[in-house]
């Protein structure tokens, strides 16, 4: 597979009808160790060059709730018996219907209210810098070589770590923040089964295994962020977020299977460090 990507394989959705009862929040610090994008929509010109604005609140660089959530829910879906939010529904590797699965229940979906709400991150010690960065373009899954595994979709893209100034095609300027920065907020869940709280608690890397990717140029190696937990409490008491992390999945061989493959690609001890050709 590439040396920028490669797929986790659907594991196909099953009906989650566990109720619970768990309610608290996690307080939460993003460390940026690479230089990440999120943009505002905004931009301003500098020098004569056009380049585009780092989305902030109040003045300072955030990471909205929203864009975290989508992050958490992806990886989810990578190592859970999940369905999948892609365009083409009749080239998965299952069939798709009214989705009652675990990602549904935990994040929510159209008519459907999830467990957990992100709050903004924000970092008051960001540098910023303008980088150029590669052009931005959709993944074009008509390219079946690369999408598709037979007649089926391959599975979930994950972008692997590596270092932005390997590039050579970078034309595109944007203000980005640089590594280091660290971004606090908090997620709340209520209702949460334990098996929710394990799979949240994987989802943000704190098991270790691995660091995820957050905001845009994910294929030009920004957006690496590691995820610590700090202040956690559930039904008036504290608990280890970590924990959690560890133990989610350890007796389905499917899922230790997919976790296994989401560490191999968003491992940071297996970042990119050359480019071959």
């Amino acid at each position: 597979m590439s040396q920028f990507y490669d797929f986790v394989e659907f594991l196909g959705p099953r009906s989650f009808n566990e109720s619970g009862s768990l309610n608290g929040r996690i307080r939460l610090e993003i460390t940026t160790q690479t230089p990440i994008f999120i943009g505002s929509g905004y931009e301003e010109i500098e020098e004569g060059e056009l380049w585009k604005c780092f989305q902030r609140y109040g003045g300072s660089p955030v990471i909205p709730g929203s864009t975290l959530k989508g992050v958490m829910r992806t990886i989810s879906q990578c190592v859970s018996y999940s369905c999948a939010s892609v365009d083409r529904k009749r080239d998965l590797p299952f069939s798709t219907g009214m989705c009652n699965c675990i990602v549904c229940k935990t994040y929510g979906k159209m008519g459907l209210k999830g467990c957990v709400s992100f709050g903004e991150f924000v970092s008051q010690n960001a540098e910023t810098g303008k980088v150029l960065i590669p052009i931005q373009m959709t993944p074009d899954i008509s390219k079946r070589e690369i999408y598709y595994k037979g007649d089926k979709l391959r599975g979930i893209k994950l972008y692997r770590h590596g270092d932005y100034r390997l590039l050579e095609n970078a034309q595109v300027p944007v203000e980005a923040v640089m590594e280091g920065a660290v971004f606090k907020g908090e997620l709340m869940f209520s209702g949460l089964h334990g098996r929710q709280l394990e799979l949240l608690c994987y989802s943000l890397g704190l098991d270790g295994s691995f660091i995820p990717k957050i905001g845009g140029n994910k294929a030009g190696f920004f957006g690496s962020c590691e995820i610590s937990a700090g202040y956690a409490y559930m039904n008036h008491n504290t608990f280890d977020p970590c924990e959690y992390a560890k133990k989610y999945g350890i007796s389905d061989l499917q899922i230790a299977k997919n976790k296994q493959k989401v560490s191999e690609i968003l491992g940071y001890g297996s970042r990119v460090k050359e480019i071959t050709q």
